[in-house]
């Protein structure tokens, strides 16, 4: 009897030993189920935004701070080189000469001079005018446009167009836009890139032409008007030349340089007049060196 008893207990133990084992088996498959679920069934993470390729849409950069200068974006008014009836045709001989970084007191008006002292041959040029200058000589500006030379765009504060945001770009260029048409009733239709320095992100962000040159007189370099005149006289048809009206030596070989054009035949115009002689549309988010 106590046999049996001792064998009914041991069973007793057993069975409840069994049904507390099982619980705990089953609590714990509970807890590690799904978590082995949610694991299986993880999606691939989206890349984060450090990696993907950036964009160029760097943070805005402030405007910029030159007492009295505007901060608007330039208005994408199409250019149009037959809004106009050109004088010239294909078959002339003409070339560009632009100057860079003005406008400068004495130097710019001597520039101007000479174009008015030729008057009766149509001499004309571009200026490619910076906003810090403006501000200082806005009668220069004005004087040059009223004679028929053309204004284009050299930005606000001559800054490398690649190293700044489009957001910048966009102020650099509407501020002397702006300027230009509050001293000419008229706003620039073309653009060059300080340093001629360009990328793709300057070509889809500058909604104008961009103008460079394929005749650098190094006249900021040499100080020479010698050496200035040389580079000019190798011209051929359809060349646009590069000079800048911020020293004497460069008005100087200017004046040296127009009678002795003018002798070998070609006509000086501005830049727009040269690519609509020769019959080129200039286009936004392009660049060109010369009109052939």
């Amino acid at each position: 009897m106590l046999k049996k008893r001792v064998i009914l207990a041991v069973f007793l133990i057993f069975t409840a030993f069994m049904s507390s084992a099982c619980g705990e088996l089953a609590a714990l498959v509970s807890l590690v189920m799904p978590a082995a679920t949610e694991i299986v069934n993880i999606e691939k993470p989206e890349p984060s935004a450090s990696a993907e390729t950036p964009e160029v849409t760097a943070a805005p950069a402030p405007s910029p701070t030159a007492s009295g200068a505007p901060t608007q974006s330039p208005k994408e008014t199409p250019f149009d080189p037959d809004a106009t009836p050109c004088p010239y045709g294909p078959d002339d001989k003409l070339i560009a000469i632009t100057f860079d970084d003005g406008p400068y007191k004495d130097v710019t008006d001597k520039i101007l001079d000479t174009v008015e002292q030729y008057a009766a041959d149509n001499v004309l040029v571009t200026f490619f005018v910076v906003g810090t200058q403006i501000a200082r000589y806005p009668a220069l500006v004005a004087r040059a446009a009223k004679l028929g030379c053309e204004i284009g765009n050299h930005t606000y504060h001559h800054k490398n167009l690649t190293k700044i945001s489009p957001e910048e770009m966009l102020i650099e260029i509407g501020d002397v836009n702006e300027m230009v048409r509050e001293l000419t009733d008229a706003e620039p239709t073309l653009v060059r890139p300080p340093y001629g320095a360009r990328d793709e992100v300057v070509y889809a962000t500058v909604p104008y032409p961009l103008i460079l040159w394929d005749i650098d007189t190094l006249d900021w370099s040499t100080h020479d008007a010698a050496s200035t005149i040389e580079a000019v006289l190798k011209c051929e048809d359809g060349d646009i030349i590069l000079m800048h009206d911020v020293r004497a030596d460069t008005a100087e070989a200017f004046a040296a340089l127009v009678p002795q054009l003018l002798e070998k035949g070609f006509k000086l115009v501005t830049v727009s007049t040269l690519f609509a002689a020769k019959g080129i549309a200039l286009e936004a988010g392009k660049a060109y060196r010369h009109a052939r």
